[in-house]
């Protein structure tokens, strides 16, 4: 700052009193350019380098922010009336011959002399203009300036044919007159097209050029002079007319021009950021690939090579068992035994994970009674529980005959994880399993199984995290509840997987203090009861991270929009809407009189209108209510004719985000 201080205190004392100011001022400016740029260079010049001593260019010139459309338009507009003027500087001293030529016998010949060099002089002061625009580096923001010094040049170019007139006319004769008003016309005319990107220099020439001849004939006062006068002033107002529509003519052209080159250059970058994210998303399928690769190769190894020698090792300690002599050999092998199967489990477990994980799990569904798989693994785990001093108990609801469609070892690997647990963390009691069968809304069966025990319960927060993988409960390490290790945390995110696998629902009921109860829903069949299971997850979700529904297909307005245009595609939908509304007056008419004909009709045209338009929501509870009416399920057709209601509420809601001129 202070070398800049300096700089400009050094340029005012340079500049003088007398100096030009605007001179000055560039001096000025260039001065403090060269002094920043020197500041740039030795604070950009590495450390050991001299001053002249060659250096590799750090920055190579000034990086300049893209100006505004308008201020680029007027740059355009001055470069264009630069160069046209450029065009016709040496034809117009021909003219000037011209004119000087037909008047040679009224008026003496050193007039045109001085006509030439007036309009010489114009010239070189529009070569200056030329070159001053061209050497500024900031000529786009300064081009207002520029453009207004070329029109006060062209009062000078516009003076030589004023002058000419006072010079050639005061003593020719009426043709001769009549002559030269034609050339004015034809010069007024020429500058108005080649200067219109600037009006105050086709202004500025043609007063300088005809206003000494208007006064001519005005100061005459006779009826020819004075018409002569008017037509004068009527033909300034058409130039002026038709300058103002060439200049919005030109300035549309630049603006379009320059919004389509910002386009081209927004859709370039656009279609750079693509191709980089496609890249990206290329390389991290590649690297995800890789991984699962690597990852089933390792799962691979495990199977094949820890699973053979953790059977014989379990192998080796029942014979060891069997071998002992005596009490201590023989809890030994037990303990080798129980270690090798927790490893074997552990292994599993991993594997069922990393399948499930991968969506690499496939489910064999076949038909078997569910109270018979479930009292065989109670059974089955019965002797642990015994061993811990627990109860292990099943309780089967009455009426339960249906046969159930599923992956029996799934289930039974469900049921063993969730008793297991149950046994693993209750020191004192029991447990209960039970089995019933319920009725969903919708008619259809499924089957609730449940694992009861008397252990500590859980806490809020404990709950919250029971299914993430290697999570357990706060107690999970309590080896007063355990007496052994709780393992890594993989059973139940398995068990939850895997009824999520199977199309079912998987949940817990825990008090602190009071124990806690795992149950978990799964259809009769394969498949069924989406819509429940559907509804049962939405409610399960914390509050504010239900899925929002799908109210409308937005790529189908789009293409509406696009077929369309948007200019009538608000048309389109307020035609659409009406019908839709319409149509919804005649479904709560059959309602209100109980015609199911009627409903069924009604409800079949309103989802043709929905689909249409794209209105997905209403679309299908309009499905919903014509299938149920046509099936002879009055009520339930009834029932849904209030949701419809609700749907086309909250749809027109939804257009009016994406269209606002429907919310009036």
């Amino acid at each position: 700052m202070h070398i800049l201080s300096s700089t400009r205190r050094q340029n005012r004392r340079s500049a003088g009193p007398g100096g030009p100011p605007g001179r000055a001022k560039s001096q000025q400016i260039a001065a403090e350019r060269r002094e920043i740029q020197k500041l740039t260079t030795e604070a950009d010049r590495p450390a050991g380098t001299e001053a002249g001593q060659p250096q590799e260019a750090v920055f190579p010139g000034t990086v300049r922010r893209n100006p505004p459309i308008e201020t680029r338009i007027v740059a355009e507009q001055v470069k264009l009336l630069l160069s046209l003027g450029e065009a016709s500087r040496w034809t117009i001293f021909g003219g000037i011959l011209v004119v000087g030529l037909a008047f040679y016998q009224t008026a003496p010949i050193w007039a045109t002399a001085v006509v030439a060099a007036i309009q010489l002089i114009a010239q070189f002061a529009f070569d200056r203009v030329r070159a001053g625009f061209n050497a500024d580096p900031d000529n786009v923001e300064h081009a207002p300036k520029w453009a207004h010094r070329y029109a006060l040049v062209t009062l000078i170019s516009g003076a030589t044919w004023g002058v000419g007139a006072l010079l050639w006319l005061p003593d020719s004769s009426f043709a001769h007159e009549v002559f030269y008003m034609a050339v004015l016309a034809a010069l007024v005319m020429a500058t108005a097209v080649s200067r219109a990107t600037y009006p105050p220099a086709v202004i500025y020439y043609t007063l300088s050029s005809c206003l000494p001849a208007v006064i001519m004939f005005a100061t005459r006062g006779d009826a020819l002079s004075v018409a002569a006068v008017l037509l004068a002033l009527m033909f300034f107002a058409t130039i002026m007319g038709w300058t103002r529509r060439i200049n919005e003519g030109y300035r549309e052209a630049f603006r379009l021009r320059f919004e389509n080159a910002d386009l081209v250059e927004r859709m370039a970058r656009a279609h750079a950021a693509t191709e980089q994210r496609r890249r990206d998303a290329e390389e991290a399928e590649a690297r995800a690939k890789a991984a699962m690769q690597a990852k089933q190769e390792f799962l691979d190894i495990i199977s094949h090579e820890v699973r053979e020698p953790l059977d014989g090792l379990r192998n080796m300690a029942l014979y060891l068992g069997d071998e002992a002599v005596n009490e201590t050999q023989i809890k030994i092998a037990a303990s080798i035994e129980e270690t090798s199967q927790l490893l074997r489990r552990l292994v599993d477990d991993m594997i069922d994970f990393s399948e499930i994980e991968s969506k690499s799990l496939e489910l064999k569904p076949r038909s078997f009674d569910p109270v018979e798989l479930t009292a065989s693994v109670v059974r089955m785990m019965r002797h642990q529980a015994v061993t811990r001093g627990l109860s292990l108990e099943l309780d089967v609801a009455p009426g339960i005959d249906a046969l159930m469609t599923a992956d029996a070892d799934r289930l039974r690997q469900v049921l063993s994880n969730l008793i297991g647990n149950a046994i693993k963390f209750t020191y004192q009691g029991g447990v209960v399993v039970r089995v019933a069968s319920l009725k969903t809304p919708g008619g259809e069966t499924v089957f609730r199984f449940s694992v009861t025990d008397t252990g500590p319960g859980l806490a809020e927060d404990a709950r919250a995290r029971l299914f993430e993988a290697f999570t357990q409960g706060a107690d999970a390490r309590d080896y007063r509840f355990s007496g052994q290790t709780a393992g890594v945390g993989l059973g139940l995110p398995i068990s939850e997987r895997l009824v999520r696998l199977m199309g079912g629902h998987i949940d817990v009921d825990s008090t602190v203090g009071q124990g806690s109860t795992f149950w978990f829903l799964l259809p009769s069949e394969t498949g069924g009861a989406r819509e429940y299971f559907a509804a049962l997850c939405d409610e399960a979700r914390p509050d504010g991270t239900a899925k929002p529904e799908r109210l409308i297909d937005h790529d189908h307005l789009y293409e509406l929009e696009r077929r369309l245009g948007g200019h009538h595609i608000t048309d389109h939908l307020v035609t659409g809407l009406q019908r839709v509304l319409a149509l919804h007056r005649d479904i709560e008419q059959a309602r209100s009189s109980g015609n199911g004909a009627a409903l069924a009709e009604g409800a079949l045209s309103l989802k043709t209108a929905a689909a249409d338009l794209g209105l997905t929501a209403i679309a299908t509870v309009a499905d919903n209510i014509g299938t149920a009416a046509g099936q002879g399920e009055q009520e339930a057709a009834m029932r849904e004719v209030p949701r419809l209601q609700q749907k086309i509420a909250a749809t027109w809601r939804e257009l009016a985000k994406v269209y606002p001129s429907l919310a009036a």
